[in-house]
């Protein structure tokens, strides 16, 4: 289903995963209370960053 879509639709949904992503994972960050609230953005940058370099990094390769 993922092939079938077309390249900016493909780069939004992955770019809305690495928030997801982010998210999530800052949440799980809150919960054991590791960083307070601060946890939750931070997450959600850095995996939006890390997901941004993956991206690119698959652009250049192809």
């Amino acid at each position: 289903m993922f092939d079938s879509l077309s390249g900016p639709m493909r780069m939004l949904l992955s770019r809305v995963a690495f928030l997801l992503v982010g998210a999530l994972v800052g949440l799980g960050l809150y919960a054991l209370d590791v960083g307070g609230i601060l946890a939750v953005p931070l997450a959600v940058v850095g995996v939006l960053a890390a997901g941004e370099l993956y991206l690119f990094a698959v652009a250049e390769t192809a």
